[in-house]
């Protein structure tokens, strides 16, 4: 990659209307790479515009992935930790009323 098509740009709307315009630009742009016909420039650059949005979602969504599996990790060994450790009961304990 150069340094041109590896840089991103800010995530696009994901509102199911942007995902169904990206999936049909990124049909487009297989058609094209599987011996279709070049497109115009003006249809090139917004292929190029709708790939590198979906390139940068995906690197977000990739971060974001990253963190959820961090989280669970956590939790994981946080429930290895509570299942080793020895309970701690109250029973054994006076009470006085108050």
């Amino acid at each position: 990659m150069s340094a041109i098509s590896s840089k991103t740009v800010p995530a696009f709307d994901i509102t199911a209307e942007a995902f169904r315009a990206a999936a049909g630009d990124l049909g487009e742009v297989i058609a094209h790479l599987s011996g279709g016909i070049a497109p115009d420039p003006d249809t090139k650059d917004r292929l190029l515009g709708s790939m590198r949005s979906i390139q940068s979602f995906l690197r977000i969504e990739a971060d974001e992935q990253r963190g959820r599996e961090d989280i669970l990790s956590d939790e994981v060994l946080a429930n290895a930790v509570r299942q080793i450790a020895k309970p701690v009961t109250l029973r054994q304990m006076p009470v006085r009323a108050v």
